[in-house]
């Protein structure tokens, strides 16, 4: 009975879950048409950045372009230090709450560009944007661990990843020309970047805080209970309680573990140099190039319609990431990922090669996005 599946604990993984699609809409609403880019960049000129008539060359196109971009992952780096803190002192349903606040600005900023120094607001929108993502990517997690059954657990921690992809693939499809993204449209399509959030913080209202924040944290038992049978469902709550207090109990007895001291441990040097290398080979993989530039790059290797075969990308990732979801265990094994590895290896080198064949190069980035990690 205590792996019972209810629909409170659906509803409390698909609202938290919508942090996850933000933050992928977020990611991906970025890749947009070039003609989209340069409209925005006349904007930059009409403030009084350059001449009143100069046209806007290639280079500065790329070059504001690319602050919208790095704005976003400087926020995240600088906030994700801070999600302990606010998961901590706010709780997961408060923090996720609290930050909310900073999505729904940074979509206003975005939205209601024209009305103001669109320039100034796109990059401050894009930096809060990414402040948002970067706790989020360690709030909505966490929390998704903390409720889910333990049975069901690599399944519903795999969902935050999904709701990413899923969220880059909406991105891309509403920045298609025909739909948001155009001349008229392209504040709307970057100013979508908050709704979820609006949605999210009306649905939080009427979920369950996080059990083991409850009794390990603030040590509130009947609220823990509480909230173990309102996801759970109703039985016997004594073996949970029992081994959030073991963990209570272990995480009393252990030091502190500060960041320096941590990279000082010889106890945990091993488990964390795996850890290091699991984000590493994922963040070189060149995914995150490939969500941010797929249109501009297949668009230089040739392809006659670089927005399709984004939105290609991005329906593969999400077929392959669903494999994680419902063979939670599949890539797990060091020797599965090393293999992946690999394969991503193989993938992305030969892709700078083949620029005599467009479509060659196309798969080279397609399969590269297949190898999820």
């Amino acid at each position: 009975v205590s792996q019972q599946l209810t629909g409170t604990l659906a509803l409390a993984v698909f609202t938290a879950a919508l942090g996850s699609l933000q933050m992928g809409y977020s990611l991906g609403v970025i890749n947009a048409p070039q003609k989209v880019k340069r409209t925005i960049v006349h904007y930059y000129y009409w403030e009084g950045i350059c001449h009143e008539h100069e046209e806007p060359t290639d280079a500065s196109v790329v070059m504001y372009w690319s602050l919208s971009v790095a704005i976003f992952s400087i926020g995240g780096m600088a906030s994700s230090f801070l999600v302990s803190f606010v998961s901590d002192i706010r709780g997961r349903i408060k923090g996720m709450l609290f930050i909310n606040v900073l999505a729904i600005t940074a979509g206003l900023l975005m939205g209601l560009a024209k009305m103001g120094t669109p320039y100034l607001m796109v990059i401050a929108g894009r930096a809060i944007m990414g402040l948002y993502c970067g706790l989020s990517s360690g709030l909505v997690p966490l929390y998704i661990g903390e409720i889910s059954p333990v049975k069901y657990r690599g399944a519903m921690g795999a969902l935050h990843q999904l709701a990413i992809v899923i969220g880059i693939l909406i991105s891309q499809v509403i920045g298609l020309d025909f739909v948001l993204g155009n001349d008229d449209m392209w504040h709307v399509l970057l100013g979508l970047s908050g709704a979820p959030a609006i949605l999210q913080s009306l649905l939080l209202l009427v979920c369950p805080e996080s059990p083991r924040y409850l009794y390990i944290k603030l040590g509130k038992v009947e609220e823990a209970c509480k909230s173990l049978k309102r996801l759970k469902g109703d039985y016997d709550t004594s073996k949970d309680i029992a081994e959030m207090q073991a963990e209570k109990e272990e995480a009393m007895n252990e030091v502190q573990m500060s960041i320096l001291r941590l990279l000082r441990s010889s106890v945990y040097r091993q488990q964390l140099f795996v850890a290091l290398m699991m984000h590493l080979s994922q963040q070189f993989s060149g995914i995150n190039a490939i969500f941010y530039y797929s249109t501009s790059i297949f668009q230089t290797a040739g392809v006659g319609q670089p927005v399709y075969a984004t939105i290609g990308v991005g329906v593969i990732n999400i077929i392959f990431t669903l494999v994680s979801v419902i063979w939670p265990g599949a890539s797990v094994h060091w020797r599965d990922f090393s293999s992946e590895v690999q394969r991503c290896y193989g993938s992305t080198s030969p892709a700078g090669y083949c620029n005599w064949h467009p479509y060659k190069s196309s798969e080279c980035h397609f399969y590269n996005t297949s190898n999820p990690q």
